[in-house]
């Protein structure tokens, strides 16, 4: 199963210790993180931002060239890309941005996402 990663979780799946990514991938089989355009530009922004953050990004674009990066149709905000790539590619989308979380939903993407270190699919 293909899965489109935002920024944040992106970021987050690579710098702290993620657990549980196996009972996902049972039920939904292989996952394949994909990394859009969209974030790469975003954390090559966060590489001037504050240490903390900066380093984490470095960190994220170091790993991401480990995966298949995918082109995304350049509208005005990240999430309305993520948004459309997911439903037209039938894609999930990992995020733990609520607000995208909410928006996925509502047109029945498959939503994955992080509590406690774990990660879960979101089903409402």
């Amino acid at each position: 199963m293909d899965v489109i990663c935002d920024t944040s979780f992106f970021i987050v799946l690579v710098t702290k210790p993620t657990k549980l990514l196996e009972n996902i991938e049972n039920i939904f089989g292989k996952i394949n993180f994909l990394i859009p355009d969209v974030v790469i530009e975003e954390l090559m922004k966060l590489v001037n931002s504050n240490p903390r953050r900066s380093r984490d990004a470095k960190l994220a674009l170091e790993i991401s060239k480990r995966f298949k990066k995918i082109k995304t149709s350049r509208t005005k905000h990240i999430d309305d890309n993520l948004v459309e790539y997911a439903y037209f590619n039938k894609c999930a989308v990992a995020t733990i941005d609520k607000d995208l979380i909410r928006r996925l939903i509502s047109q029945n993407t498959l939503v994955i996402s992080l509590r406690k270190n774990k990660m879960i699919v979101v089903n409402n």
